[in-house]
């Protein structure tokens, strides 16, 4: 490592220079910089900004990707502002919509739809429901809504052999809204299985 030295009027300060190895040093070219993170080397393109307040424009790093003996792995991450970011209950309320009975939806008529998104934002206050429709009051009809979710429970269990309580597992999978973007929050295995269990599809809404 070598050192180099920066001369005041009074006094000498040494200050370190970093060294890569050659196969990382190859791809500094001008413009770019490196960054060490445990024993990966990471390759950043280096430009500036004038930030209100300071004398001296401010340095500005973008990722590129991490270096390896055999190249520049780069990467295909986009950035996407998280401003604007709608984060909705998803899985459970998806898989409810989709297992509900017509034995259950035949006495309601016409407003079974209606009755099933109240039931759904009563179980699940923050249910992507809200987003693609609008929910009515419960105080709108003269249905026993308690008597409805249990009714909806027991016939979801008949027929698939899970009931709401299990299907609540689902419900840290999240719709997540980037301006026009609509992206699913990660499945992990336990989730997957019921719905593999339960046949049920979590597409884009």
């Amino acid at each position: 490592m070598g050192i180099l030295y920066l001369c005041g009027k009074e006094d000498i300060m040494p200050v370190t220079e970093k060294k890569y190895p050659d196969w990382v040093q190859k791809y500094r070219s001008k413009g770019t910089t490196v960054k060490k993170k445990g024993d990966s080397y990471y390759l950043y393109k280096r430009t500036s900004r004038r930030i209100k307040g300071k004398k001296y424009p401010q340095p500005v790093d973008t990722y590129i990707g991490v270096i390896t003996p055999e190249g520049v792995i780069q990467s295909n991450k986009r950035k996407v502002s998280l401003t604007n970011a709608e984060v909705w209950e998803y899985g459970f309320s998806k898989a409810v919509w989709e297992l509900c009975p017509d034995d259950w939806k035949k006495p309601l008529g016409n407003d079974w739809q209606d009755v099933l998104s109240i039931i759904l934002l009563k179980q699940s206050p923050t249910s992507y429901i809200q987003k693609t429709r609008t929910v009515k009051k419960e105080s709108d009809f003269r249905y026993q809504f308690a008597a409805q979710s249990s009714s909806l429970s027991r016939r979801i269990y008949k027929k698939w052999g899970v009931g709401m309580a299990e299907l609540h597992r689902l419900e840290t999978i999240y719709l997540v809204c980037l301006d026009k973007n609509e992206i699913i929050s990660k499945v992990n295995k336990e989730q997957q299985e019921l719905l593999k269990k339960i046949q049920v599809s979590l597409e884009m809404c």
